[in-house]
């Protein structure tokens, strides 16, 4: 088994940061470096790069603040979001750019709904992505074996996600004792990887950028909580 150590020292460092953040309470800090540090990496991969994406990004920074505790609206959006997604996949060469930016403004957005709404939740969001994302690729490493959709992800391999898929469901059971949620939230962690796997792949990127070094950028390691964060926010409203 080979296992990129500096992979796991920089994840490390990284859930070290979010867990200091958590005590001393620097959540507006890390929120607003995530924002700004995603709109960054969409600029340099492309996603951002004409006046009308300018506009969309005005748009979001002015009007998402302002709405942040109108639960119609975060009802309304997010099932938008759920057809932008549709959209996407389904029709990858109809605006996938443009559409995708949408998606992923609304997913920023949606980390601001569960700051609100639940200030912990926040932080176990983040929390068990990473554990997700790291007990995948430990056991994918160590078990190997067949890959799922090496076209898109050619690192995923059944027993990392399997795996993986367990432990978070056991850690997700215990915050919230449904057994449906808990799967649905479980499951959701390796389909949002995938979605950002299928759009990178269709605009021939590796990574959204190399801030993280081997982590890829901010946008690699928030992927798979896409879903997650959706699924979260109808369950609490």
């Amino acid at each position: 088994m080979v296992i990129d150590k500096n992979r796991i020292v920089i994840g490390s460092l990284i859930l070290l940061f979010f867990i200091f953040g958590y005590f001393i309470k620097l959540d507006y800090l890390i929120l607003l470096s995530i924002t700004s540090l995603v709109i960054y990496e969409l600029y340099k991969s492309k996603f951002i790069n004409n006046f009308y994406d300018y506009i969309i990004l005005i748009l979001f920074m002015i009007m998402f603040p302002v709405l942040n505790n109108n639960y119609e609206f975060i009802v309304f959006i997010n099932i938008f979001l759920i057809f932008l997604v549709l959209i996407n996949i389904l029709f990858p060469s109809f605006y996938i750019k443009k559409i995708f930016l949408i998606c992923v403004l609304i997913f920023i957005y949606n980390f601001f709904c569960i700051y609100y709404i639940d200030r912990n939740l926040l932080y176990f969001t983040i929390f068990i992505a990473f554990f997700n994302d790291t007990m995948a690729y430990v056991f994918g490493k160590l078990i190997k074996g067949p890959l799922i959709i090496p076209s898109i992800s050619p690192n995923k391999t059944w027993s990392g996600t399997i795996l993986s898929f367990f432990l978070s469901f056991f850690i997700i059971y215990q915050y919230n004792p449904s057994i449906l949620i808990s799967s649905l939230l479980s499951v959701s962690l390796f389909f949002g990887d995938i979605f950002y796997s299928y759009i990178k792949r269709k605009n021939n990127l590796k990574d959204f950028s190399k801030l993280l070094l081997n982590h890829g950028g901010i946008l690699d390691r928030l992927d798979s909580m896409f879903f997650f964060i959706i699924i979260m926010i109808f369950n609490l409203i």
